[in-house]
């Protein structure tokens, strides 16, 4: 376990009395992986919150960021739910995941979940707002860097989001004139083992958290082969990805901060339907693309929301 920020948890969980001070609120929050997407999402939310009236006095956070794996999204969230938290808030599939099989009661709020009812985000004291945006925009953007026919995708099959993704990606494969070539991570070291030379033309980085957590690898991996990498997740295109395509982070955690202050003053979360992203980032790292012969196209360049030079 990585990341146990806030000593009030630790007491709590060793039922040692919380000093006096302590707020009359508790929101847990557990962020399924230390990686940028889900870090500027967290920040966004905290900021949002305080504006909703729950800031520092009024509400304690208890933040867990478990290593990527099933034993240890399970962990954080049981540890959670043993301090008796008035909120769970979780960013990213795999967390909110853990969440639901722990907790019947308490309420909770995610983002970062791509297409929550496809991957078994529901249940009645859940909801939040999806991070799903179409793969096909995705691959249309791709084919404007190369004319691509065999897609490497890497995801992490313990991750139902990340094998959704891959699930898409075949669907689409007759319209788009491609093959999926599966690439499975189940762990950060698996990504030293990728070979994308003479096996693909592109490579499709799923949000699968371990996946993003070897981002720099995979990058590698692929600049070597000369292969242009696409992502779904904000933060990748800063790590040397060519192109990624996103919901808002900034988005996704106001979203989620609104959500969780209507539950902390006594709103329902069966009442409160899921929302969609409305806010979509793409971003294009020029030089990246340069790095490894691919000349952008100016309408790409135009459409993009930012261009890394």
């Amino acid at each position: 376990m990585r990341g146990m920020h806030w000593l009030l948890l630790a007491l709590a969980l060793m039922g040692t009395a919380v000093p006096a001070a302590a707020a009359d609120k508790t929101v847990g929050m557990i962020l399924s992986g230390d990686i940028p997407y889900y870090r500027a999402m967290h920040t966004a939310f905290s900021q949002a919150l305080a504006k909703e009236g729950f800031g520092r006095g009024t509400v304690d956070v208890l933040l867990q960021t478990p290593s990527p794996d099933s034993l240890s999204w399970a962990s954080a969230a049981r540890k959670l739910v043993v301090a008796n938290v008035n909120v769970l808030v979780t960013l990213g599939a795999p967390a909110t995941l853990a969440a639901i099989e722990e907790t019947k009661g308490i309420p909770i709020v995610f983002a970062g979940v791509y297409d929550p009812d496809a991957v078994g985000a529901k249940a009645r004291n859940a909801t939040g707002v999806s991070a799903k945006v179409p793969l096909t925009s995705l691959l249309k953007y791709l084919k404007k860097l190369v004319p691509y026919t065999r897609l490497a995708v890497v995801f992490n099959p313990s991750e139902p989001d990340s094998v959704r993704q891959v699930t898409e990606s075949r669907q689409l494969e007759e319209r788009y004139g491609f093959k999926t070539l599966r690439m499975p991570v189940r762990t950060p070291e698996d990504a030293k083992k990728l070979v994308f030379a003479g096996k693909a033309d592109a490579v499709l980085i799923t949000m699968s958290v371990v996946a993003n957590e070897a981002i720099d690898t995979i990058i590698h991996q692929a600049d070597a082969a000369k292969i242009p990498t696409v992502s779904r997740l904000g933060g990748t295109a800063e790590a040397g990805v060519v192109l990624s395509l996103f919901p808002s982070p900034l988005e996704q955690g106001v979203v989620a901060a609104k959500t969780a202050a209507r539950l902390l003053n006594g709103v329902r979360p069966a009442s409160i339907p899921v929302k969609l992203p409305r806010r979509v980032e793409l971003v294009l790292n020029l030089s990246a693309a340069q790095g490894i012969g691919v000349t952008v196209p100016m309408d790409l360049i135009q459409d993009a929301t930012k261009v890394i030079p």
